[in-house]
């Protein structure tokens, strides 16, 4: 087993058993010098990459110094209906500030509303996609409402007819954002990424030309196919062809005279806004499968915005990709992806001596537990420091690792965001029915008691009913002695056999139970025939009452006597009262 330690302790190792893409490999081991696993059932690495979401199940078997990349929970805003809910929702609260998305609307669900807006315009051209797919499959343009599906799941947006144009081409931007915390967000856009152009000149759309989809989508596994198609083949000259770098689709628009600062600045406003949407679902996620990692960076992804520019150079995010493809169909795309990926995993600040230092403080708390029996537990005030001081240490090797990452949240004047994420957080819980959970234990933990309204003298009452006895006035005079018997008596148990042979004291039923050895009264009854009260004999010596002066019959005392001769034991209520009198006297 040591040996197997050492070896293992020697590099950081790289799990990539889950990844179909050869360039995540060669960044993690050429670029970064790490070891690749390609065991997909062991636990020894410290960073596993995965081409697919994650479960929460697989987080919470992590240990703190592991990295995986990716969040769960972030379908909802990667699946094109997930992030239309999202946003359409902050839409509702914030309209001004959420108008960065086109009108969408989710079929079925929203298909009245979408009928209606069709309606009320000369020439609606939407665009029509399925709510799961990806790559442009299953893509349509309409104007017509008999020609979606009702019955079928679709996410429908407006269609842009006026979009920004460089060589008389559609275009969007491929934006890479890596996320490295969700509590709290930590959110970077690389310098670089990707200009997806189409290979058709582009027309608004007309009855002609709304099957071109070479012309209308931009997606790269639908216009590669396209005669026309041109790769770019030199990395130098990364303007050429139909898919460019983003420094130069910049730089072309920067030519033009436009301000490409405040471009990128309203583009790094709606990357923030979208990650808020989602940021309360990240966090609950994180702190269910790991309450105790105080570190918070057991987790990071790299998304993929898409975002397309209209005429007035006006930014919109078309969709996210939670699984970008990290496929190098070109010199271009090795270059931007390999750096994209490579210092990625450096900003994820994977160390040997983190590994080293999680199995040496499981040692200790092992040998504490053994010695002391109890395990050690940080005061509120304790771990609040410990993530402060964990938060400013990620920071000064964010500065120095950042690479061409540029950290866009949190920076100054970020509190102007709180107020999405609290929005969110509150529609969150409303949707998961926290809110209600909360406020019902709010109220069971509350100190101050609810009224008890009278009992309402009715013929038939329903068992469960509890009744409370209105005091008479005869009652309001009685003095009762003070033991702790009226505090048992003050909730007695319902019961068939009513105690009625004692006019001092309140008549009570019992349940008996031969298995509990203190009987818990429930209800307290008075006796019709007497307006004093009466009391079971059987508590005479726990509150030292006297005994009633009411006769005997002689059919008690004859029945008393038949079960001595027969032999059998006087158990029952009768006997015993019966023999207390008897002595008595």
């Amino acid at each position: 087993m040591e040996p197997k330690q050492s070896s293992r302790s020697s590099k950081i190792i790289c799990n990539v058993s889950s990844t179909k893409y050869e360039i995540v490999r060669y960044a993690a081991k050429k670029l970064l010098g790490w070891k690749l696993s390609y065991d997909e059932d062991t636990d020894e690495w410290d960073v596993f990459w995965t081409d697919s979401a994650v479960q929460p199940e697989k987080l919470a078997k992590m240990k703190h110094y592991q990295r995986i990349n990716h969040f769960p929970g972030m379908y909802l805003i990667s699946r094109k209906n997930y992030l239309a809910f999202n946003l359409g929702k902050l839409k509702r609260i914030f309209p001004d500030c959420y108008n960065f998305y086109p009108r969408t609307w989710v079929i079925p669900c929203d298909f009245g509303d979408l009928k209606a807006f069709m309606s009320s315009k000369k020439t609606p051209y939407v665009i029509v996609k399925p709510e799961a797919s990806c790559q442009g499959r299953g893509i349509y343009i309409t104007k017509k409402i008999e020609d979606i599906n009702s019955d079928e799941k679709h996410v429908v947006q407006e269609y842009l007819t006026k979009p920004y144009l460089i060589d008389n081409l559609k275009f969007d931007l491929r934006i890479y954002v890596l996320v490295t915390s969700c509590d709290p967000l930590r959110i970077f856009v690389h310098e670089d990424g990707l200009t997806r152009f189409a290979t058709e000149e582009y027309e608004k759309p007309n009855s002609t030309n709304t099957e071109d989809m070479c012309m209308h989508l931009t997606n790269y596994a639908i216009n590669k196919n396209n005669p026309n198609f041109v790769q770019n083949e030199d990395p130098e000259c990364d303007d050429v062809g139909h898919k460019r770098s983003l420094k130069s689709t910049y730089e072309c628009l920067q030519n033009e005279g436009y301000d490409i600062e405040r471009l990128k600045g309203r583009i790094d406003d709606m990357i923030i806004k979208t990650l808020c949407a989602v940021q309360p679902n990240l966090c609950h996620h994180y702190r269910s499968c790991q309450p105790e990692d105080y570190s918070r960076a057991m987790c990071f992804e790299i998304l993929g915005f898409d975002v397309i520019i209209d005429k007035k150079l006006n930014p919109y995010v078309l969709e996210v990709n939670h699984t970008p493809s990290f496929s190098t169909d070109s010199p271009l795309d090795r270059t931007i992806k390999k750096t994209v990926i490579s210092q990625a995993l450096e900003l994820a600040n994977v160390m040997i001596r983190n590994r080293k230092k999680y199995f040496k403080k499981q040692k200790e708390d092992i040998q504490k537990r053994s010695m002391t029996g109890k395990i050690e537990r940080l005061t509120t005030e304790e771990r609040q420091l410990l993530i402060n001081s964990l938060s400013s240490k990620r920071n000064k090797y964010e500065i120095k690792h950042c690479g061409g990452y540029r950290k866009i949240y949190p920076i100054e004047n970020y509190e102007q965001y709180n107020k999405y994420i609290e929005a969110s957080d509150n529609l969150w819980q409303e949707w998961t029915g926290a809110k209600v959970v909360r406020s019902k234990r709010q109220e069971t933990k509350s100190p101050v008691p609810r009224p008890i309204r009278p009992s309402i003298n009715n013929t038939q009452k329903p068992k469960s009913q509890v009744t409370v006895k209105v005091p008479s006035k005869a009652e309001s005079y009685m003095e009762r002695p003070s033991s702790t018997i009226f505090e048992r008596l003050s909730r007695p148990i319902i019961r068939k056999y009513r105690s009625t042979t004692v006019n001092c004291l309140p008549g009570i039923i019992y349940e008996e139970k031969k298995d509990q050895k203190k009987e818990i009264p429930l209800v307290i009854n008075s006796c019709s025939e007497y307006d004093k009260l009466i009391m079971k004999p059987r508590v005479f010596n726990e509150i030292k009452a006297s005994p009633s002066n009411k006769p005997i019959t002689q059919r008690q005392i004859a029945l008393t006597l038949k079960e001595l001769l027969s032999g059998r034991s006087g158990t029952s209520s009768k006997n015993r009262y019966l023999d207390f009198a008897l002595r008595s006297k």
